[in-house]
């Protein structure tokens, strides 16, 4: 470990929100938020997000800092939580707006803005990544213009 990590204890060192943390190497997860009553964590997997009480905080064990390097060394562990929470953001908006699709050929709509949004393969679709993703899940942060022009794109060109 360098001299400039500090110690992994947490004695020693406070939580900080990023660090990797584990529980008895069966549950590992990332820390969202350190307070003097609970540790919030956000477990990898389907394991959701925990509030542990202070009182069985140390049964966790800190096994990296925020600030160092992720699995992959591209990112450090604070900037892997924020990409999972963009993508738990993404898909709890994506839930939301498949409730209010009404028949299929809606979500068939809802489907080629995901995909041509994700993947776009024609010049208006790459330079408007974000408004067909804005389309998709949330319409009306979209200007009525603005989904005339995307309408008249997909007649002329998609059909």
């Amino acid at each position: 470990m360098p001299a400039s990590q500090p110690p992994l204890d947490p004695r020693k060192s406070p939580w900080k929100r990023g660090d990797l943390c584990t529980l008895g190497f069966k549950k590992n997860g990332f820390v969202l938020n350190h307070t003097a009553e609970y540790l919030e964590v956000r477990w990898m997997g389907d394991e959701g997000i925990e509030r542990i009480p202070a009182e069985d905080v140390d049964s966790l064990l800190r096994v990296a800092h925020a600030s160092s390097p992720s699995g992959d060394g591209t990112k450090t562990n604070l900037e892997t939580l924020e990409v999972l929470e963009s993508l738990s953001r993404i898909q709890n908006a994506l839930a939301e707006r498949m409730k209010a699709v009404k028949n299929e050929n809606e979500k068939r709509e809802l489907d080629a803005l995901i995909k041509r949004s994700f993947g776009p393969e024609c010049t208006f679709d790459r330079k408007h990544t974000s408004l067909l993703f804005d389309l998709a899940i949330d319409p009306q942060r979209v200007s009525w213009y603005w989904k005339l022009r995307e309408r008249w794109h997909r007649f002329i060109h998609h059909h």
